[in-house]
């Protein structure tokens, strides 16, 4: 929803004879502002700090799990109608991909700590 300010014009605010002759054309001006304007404001300037960078990467991280059980693990469309149903086939699939994350993290190569020489 946008405010609109009026604002009627003076025959001062005009700065050359042509638009003096546009007169009855211009006598308002609008200036359309959205109602939430300083809610907007306020996030685009905590969209410039580094905690919203922050957060923006641990969301990433969440939403390739999401996708990936979404498009991989088939959660894209559900196979169980009532809640508890799906709350369990989501809890299995959870537990899928964890499992293969695991995986992926213990087939890691160790690095080898050197002993120090003296």
């Amino acid at each position: 929803m946008l405010l609109r300010y009026h604002h009627r014009l003076r025959r001062a605010d005009f700065g050359s004879d042509e638009a003096v002759r546009q007169w009855p054309l211009l006598q308002y001006k609008y200036l359309a502002i959205h109602m939430h304007e300083p809610a907007r404001q306020r996030a685009r300037d905590l969209a410039n700090t580094p905690a919203f960078a922050s957060a923006q990467r641990e969301r990433k991280k969440v939403e390739a799990m999401f996708a990936e059980l979404k498009n991989v693990i088939g959660l894209r469309r559900l196979r169980l109608r009532r809640m508890k149903f799906v709350r369990e086939q989501f809890f299995l699939a959870a537990a899928a991909q964890n499992l293969k994350r695991l995986v992926r993290f213990l087939s890691q190569p160790t690095t080898p700590t050197v002993a120090a020489t003296t």
